[in-house]
């Protein structure tokens, strides 16, 4: 039977009337612009159909097309999403600033910055802003899901089977050996993408200057000299902090004006179309610190009762995860040393869950959640798949506790990052408004490009390792870049073609995959 409308009809966030009152933020950035550019200026990316070219505004096409827009470009991406971060970062460069034009470079660079300054996966992060302003908190939730959803469902489903096979995971080995033969090539064409982006956006965020030249190669450098470590990741944050208070002093020099941004952004309706106010981000934020400590005080008081063990456990699973994603910055390359320690020794010297918090919810599960074998058996399986590293954590809570855990333990890890983005997006369309703020973007670029330049060196070392290898990555990168193929077709082309390589042992030894040796042309000569 039809319901009788009780009140005002829905409104989906963006398809609201247009008030006659300027908005805040419309106010906030309006103290601090200039005078307003020439018609014939180039509008935001995001404020029209595309970059400098007349179209429909973005506020008139409808909020469920937008949101079919966000669904029908991460599918894909789903599956294609290899070679780590600063390969996702190129990846949603190519698809979203250059091909489907919805943001331009210096928003997308905006948000890149954002993603490395919070703790969590930037390059999920970066996802689920996309999402999120294009089509507000639910196009967020969609851009964040199908940006991770096939290594999560690969990475829960294995885990639950060795769950169920208690520990099995030396017997499947060989199943793994043989999966990672099948993507061989994917690795080398996925970080293709990567100097192609590294390439570009260091012209454009640097343009030559001096001074953003030298900000890219010392963290660049450090990048490369320190080790990939917790405290490494602080002190990337440390130094992109540096180059934005740099680069607020440098345009304070009348003799580098023109150096840097003075124009207010072109787009005020974004907040609009997010259907997020600051009150949002405070709520979040707020959430997300008090989480954390609630959780941290509960999973070590021995008072607390639970209704079973296996409560207890899916508890101190999220408890542990969700204190990792609150404090990790750098990704997931920093986050596999606590992974270890908190699934595989938990009665190690500092801290000793089991013994000194005997009786609490951190110590179930004894010393060891799961075995060293099946933890490697993990991290290779989630290595070689699509999308984040952080996709490990729906495998070893799958290890631990079945297909509950996984869940638990993907939403643990990836909760705090996620919170904190959508906590951040409303005040930083008022921040960014600002001049100084604006200024302070331009040596925060710069120094994170530097970490995009040293991307292009430590993965060209782990992916390329034969001639082979690097045939497969020049030519992905020559397919996108010289014959606009798209990146794809080029990806998964050019993969093939890395396994037809091996199989051939044209470009080899392949000594560094496990089934190789078992094609007749493979001589198999390794040391």
């Amino acid at each position: 039977m039809a319901r009788e409308a009780s009140g005002p009809p829905f409104v989906a966030p963006g398809d609201e009337p247009r008030s006659a009152e300027p908005s805040a933020v419309e106010v906030d950035e309006a103290e601090d612009a200039p005078p307003s550019p020439s018609p014939t200026s180039k509008p935001a990316a995001l404020a029209g159909a595309a970059p400098g070219s007349a179209g429909p505004r973005e506020d008139d096409v409808p909020y469920l097309t937008r949101l079919a827009e966000v669904a029908t470009a991460f599918f894909p991406i789903g599956f294609i999403a290899f070679g780590g971060p600063q390969a996702h970062i190129a990846m949603l460069r190519e698809v979203f600033v250059l091909k489907r034009k919805w943001l331009d470079e210096d928003r997308f660079l905006e948000l890149m910055s954002l993603g490395q300054a919070m703790p969590g996966p930037t390059s999920t992060q970066v996802a689920t802003a996309l999402g999120i302003s294009r089509a507000g908190w639910l196009g967020g939730l969609v851009s964040f899901f199908l940006f991770d959803w096939v290594g999560f469902i690969v990475c829960i489903a294995v885990g639950a089977v060795l769950n169920a096979l208690v520990e099995g995971a030396q017997a499947d080995q060989r199943a793994v050996e043989v999966y990672k033969e099948v993507v061989v090539g994917m690795g080398p064409a996925a970080i293709s993408q990567v100097f192609l982006a590294a390439y570009s956006l260091g012209i454009k965020v640097t343009g030559g200057d001096s001074i953003k030249v030298a900000l890219a190669l010392i963290t660049c450098l450090l990048a490369l000299l320190l080790p990939s470590s917790f405290t490494a990741a602080i002190l990337y944050l440390v130094i992109m902090v540096c180059g934005g208070v740099i680069t607020v002093l440098d345009s304070r020099r009348p003799s580098r004006k023109g150096q840097y941004p003075t124009a207010a952004p072109a787009d005020k309706e974004l907040l609009k179309r997010m259907g997020m106010q600051p009150r949002d981000g405070y709520i979040l934020a707020f959430a997300t610190v008090a989480l954390f400590i609630v959780t941290w005080v509960l999973v070590l008081s021995p008072r607390v009762t639970y209704s079973s063990p296996y409560s207890a456990q899916l508890f101190a699973l999220f408890q542990t995860l969700f204190k990792m994603g609150g404090t990790i910055y750098g990704g997931g390359q920093v986050v596999l040393p606590m992974l270890e320690n908190e699934f595989v020794t938990r009665c190690g010297d500092e801290p000793n869950y089991v013994e000194d918090f005997a009786g609490s919810a951190a110590a179930a599960g004894g010393c060891s959640w799961v075995s060293a074998e099946t933890f490697a058996f993990g991290l290779a399986l989630a290595q070689s798949l699509p999308g984040p590293l952080f996709n490990f954590s729906a495998f070893l809570g799958a290890a631990y506790l079945g297909v509950p855990g996984g869940f638990v333990g993907f939403i643990g890890l990836f909760a705090p990052g996620i919170m904190l983005i959508y906590a951040f997006m409303p005040f930083w369309e008022r921040l960014r408004a600002r001049l100084w703020v604006r200024c302070l973007l331009v040596g925060m670029n710069a120094s994170s490009i530097g970490l995009v330049f040293a991307a292009c060196v430590q993965l060209y070392f782990k992916f390329v390792r034969v001639s082979g290898e690097a045939v497969v990555m020049l030519l992905a990168a020559a397919l996108v870049q010289g014959y606009k193929v798209p990146a794809p077709i080029a990806i998964f082309g050019c993969a093939g073609l890395g396994w037809a390589l091996f199989a051939l042992d044209a470009g080899g030894p392949y000594c560094h995959v496990g089934t190789y040796g078992s094609y007749p042309l493979q001589t198999k000569n390794c040391l």
